[in-house]
């Protein structure tokens, strides 16, 4: 009797194996178009895009008015010379990081200048260069390094300095330093910056 399993064993095996494979497979689902979708896709990303320019030029706004505060304070000569100053330079606030503010970071100006921070394709505004502040693994915009705007913790952040070379502060998440610049659409910018 055993004998006979074992000799009929395969002919089921087989038996099995062809009813698998005669299966009907299921039916396809219907092919969604991606048309609609990547429209969507689409507009999210220009109200995105839209939202940040937006914050950017607030920042920018914020930081001339801090500028613009304390050339006032200054007088009136020294607003003359700035206005000198501002016709032979497009860049009127720049950024310095490094331990003793040595290293220029780019400007703080349209995003269409080459050294624009907002310039996500130049060398101040990508992700990859090591002069960067968007740069997640580099000295100015990590989360650990104590030369970083992004680190909350950080000592010694980049700088904002005018074109006459006045300091308008420090470009930090770390709220506890006095010299920061606490501006609230700076901050709101700088956090958006530092979370992407």
């Amino acid at each position: 009797m055993r004998m006979g399993s074992v000799r009929l064993l395969p002919w089921v095996l087989g038996a099995c194996s062809l009813a698998a494979c005669g299966s009907p497979e299921p039916a396809a689902a219907p092919r969604v178009s991606a048309a609609p979708s990547d429209g969507r896709i689409e507009r999210e990303q220009q109200a995105i895009e839209h939202r940040l320019r937006k914050l950017q030029h607030q920042a920018l706004s914020e930081l001339r008015k801090l500028r613009e505060s304390r050339q006032a304070s200054a007088g009136p000569a020294a607003a003359a010379r700035d206005e000198a100053a501002e016709s032979t330079t497009e860049c009127e606030l720049l950024v310095f990081g490094g331990t003793s503010h040595e290293t220029f970071l780019g400007c703080l100006c349209d995003e269409h200048h080459a050294d624009s921070v907002f310039n996500m394709l130049g060398e101040h505004g990508s992700h990859l260069s090591p002069t960067s502040m968007r740069n997640k693994f580099g000295a100015y915009g990590s989360n650990h390094d104590d030369t970083s705007a992004c680190n909350a913790r950080a000592t010694r952040p980049p700088v904002v300095v005018a074109s006459d070379g006045k300091s308008l502060g420090m470009l930090t998440l770390n709220a506890s330093l006095k010299r920061r610049i606490s501006a609230p659409s700076v901050t709101d910018w700088l956090a958006r910056m530092c979370g992407e």
